[in-house]
């Protein structure tokens, strides 16, 4: 029993020919080593990535970090020098307590002229002014705003101090532009006159926050945060899952990753990644390393592949070969394979195998040629001369006697007889077909007592075309027989070139054929179908034509009940006109 089962075993994984210990071997010693370095690879390189990119999100965060302090320190300096301390707030101070008219317009422009100084040195700065709450009138704004009376209350508080407040992004109050910006609020006395009314409004220009905010800076795509020191948001890039107003809930984050740092005024920026986009770069390691993988599996079933073909295949081909050519089948196993050893065997067999087909084609020639004989014998033994006057006797008798029908009739049937039984050749030209073709057409108008009408449609460069002796009268007798037995009809013959064939055409406007009974004639060549005439069947047609044509010609019929049939003739030719 435990022997049976160790032969179903090796049999099952191929263990018990060549060809499979030979699969087994490579692949086994292909896979395992891959499997073993690739598991202990997985292992290191997961480590690596997770931490790179956990790296690189914390210091491209921190450098986010930076950007936000070095925008939010570059809007103090200006501030700075707008207030009284600074080259700008001292001349508006002085315009602020001057009675002189003169020096009122001296200090204006010196304060527009300082104010354009002050914004084309800070590339960063956009929109400056200085707004009296007095009056509710803004003052040296170097841009157009929108409104004249911004609600400086309503901005989002990012920071606030004892001097000055900073404030989150926030549309910008450029009339022209519609991004968002940091921008700080102060008095221009300082803490040192909080009554003063003259308040300082500053804001970055509007490329600031895509520069500072930038996503493909992460190499993934991540989403930003900026909160207060109370965790409220003032800005998020996907405020649907972070509302902006809302306070940041970290339960509402399980599917993703978040890093977060503290900016030196108490704000705070996070960044947020889905666990997906996170691990993608792990992903497409993990991809890459299966394409390997499989790369290597590849390798070795083409390697033992190469070895089944150059070892094994040959062995199986030249014994195919030989149940192929015992059972006398074609075959082409016998092919070179390249060494020695297996060629030698194969050439010394296709020779032996060469003797004897010729042998067997000299046998199967020498039973052709003795059926050819005893054909001949046959036909031999019909002779033509003795119907030919026997005919002629009876024509003559019918003259004697003045029976003139009679005498049409056995003349034209004596012209057809010949043309059908000619030995001198079975290819004439489309005239002589057509000739014999009218001659059969007036005997049997003599023979029927219905009018029928033929005609012809054939071009005259045409006439002269080769073809098969005896291909039209078949079709014309059978449109006669199967189609028109008790009306007045028509059949037309014609003749043209189609697509680089001849098509040949016989239509009548007849009873029609039912599929059944094309099927039938085209499978017959008795006259059991063709109960006139010298009941030569359709099929003889066909077969005739594709021996004449090499197989490339076609018959085809096409018939519908109560309106007709058309038998169709398709003769390949060459560009030349001539028939192939």
């Amino acid at each position: 029993m435990e022997e049976k089962e160790s032969t179903y075993i090796k049999r099952l994984f191929g263990w018990d020919t060549l060809r499979g210990q030979l699969y087994w071997t490579l692949l086994i010693s292909s896979v395992i080593p891959l499997v073993l370095v690739g598991l202990l690879t997985v292992y290191s390189i997961y480590n690596i990535l997770y931490n790179k990119i956990e790296k690189g999100i914390e210091q491209n965060l921190q450098r986010v970090r930076g950007g936000v302090e070095e925008t939010l320190g570059n809007l103090y300096d200006v501030s700075q020098q707008m207030s009284y301390q600074g080259f700008v707030g001292q001349d508006l101070k002085l315009l602020q307590t001057s009675e002189d008219t003169y020096e009122k317009s001296q200090l204006t422009t010196a304060i527009q002229h300082n104010m354009g100084i002050l914004n084309a040195s800070n590339p960063t700065i956009g929109l400056v002014l200085y707004y009296d709450m007095t009056t509710g009138e803004m003052l040296y704004n170097n841009y157009i705003t929108r409104g004249s009376h911004p609600d400086f209350d309503s901005l989002p508080k990012l920071s606030i101090k004892s001097d000055h407040t900073y404030n989150g992004p926030h549309l910008t109050l450029y009339k022209y532009n519609d991004t968002s910006v940091f921008s700080i609020v102060r008095s221009a006395g300082g803490t040192t006159d909080p009554r003063n009314p003259m308040l300082i409004y500053a804001e970055t220009n509007v490329k600031v926050i895509k520069n500072i905010l930038n996503k493909e800076q992460y190499g993934m795509n991540v989403s930003h945060l900026l909160m207060d020191n109370d965790g409220i948001i003032l800005y998020s890039d996907k405020p649907d899952l972070t509302p902006i107003g809302s306070r940041y809930d970290a339960n509402s984050m399980d599917h993703y990753y978040y890093h977060e740092e503290i900016g030196s005024q108490g704000w705070r920026l996070g960044v947020f990644i889905e666990k997906g986009e996170y691990q993608k770069e792990i992903r497409d390691w993990f991809v890459r390393y299966s394409f390997i993988v499989v790369l290597g599996l590849l390798i070795s079933i083409w390697s033992a592949f190469r070895t089944w073909k150059v070892v094994i295949a040959p062995l199986h081909r030249i014994r195919k070969g030989i149940s192929s050519f015992i059972s006398q089948e074609p075959n082409d196993f016998f092919q070179k394979t390249g060494l020695r050893e297996f060629d030698f065997l194969i050439d010394n067999f296709k020779d032996m195998q060469y003797k004897i087909q010729d042998l067997i084609e000299e046998v199967a020639k020498e039973a052709s040629e003795k059926q050819d004989i005893e054909m001949e014998k046959l036909m031999a033994q019909i002779n033509p001369h003795f119907l030919y006057n026997t005919l002629n006797t009876a024509q003559w008798l019918a003259r004697l006697k003045g029976q003139h029908e009679i005498d049409r009739f056995l003349s034209l049937f004596t012209k057809v007889l010949k043309y059908n039984l000619a030995k001198d050749g079975t290819i004439v030209t489309l005239k002589d077909e057509i000739d014999s073709l009218n001659d059969y057409v007036e005997l049997q108008r003599i023979r029927y007592d219905f009018e029928f009408d033929v005609r012809y449609d054939i071009p005259e460069p045409f006439l002269a075309t080769p073809l098969p002796r005896f291909i039209l009268q078949p079709i014309v007798e059978n449109a006669l027989y199967h189609g028109m037995m008790d009306e007045k009809g028509i059949i037309e013959v014609s003749v043209q070139e189609l697509n680089h064939t001849l098509l040949l055409k016989v239509t009548d406007n007849g009873n029609g054929i039912s599929p059944e009974k094309i099927k039938e004639l085209l499978e017959s060549d008795t006259r059991k179908n063709n109960l006139s005439g010298l009941g030569i069947g359709l099929n003889y047609v066909k077969r005739t034509l594709s021996s004449f044509t090499g197989g490339s010609s076609e018959l085809a019929i096409d018939s519908e009940i109560g309106k007709g049939t058309v038998v169709s003739i398709h003769l390949p030719i060459d560009k030349g006109g001539n028939l192939l």
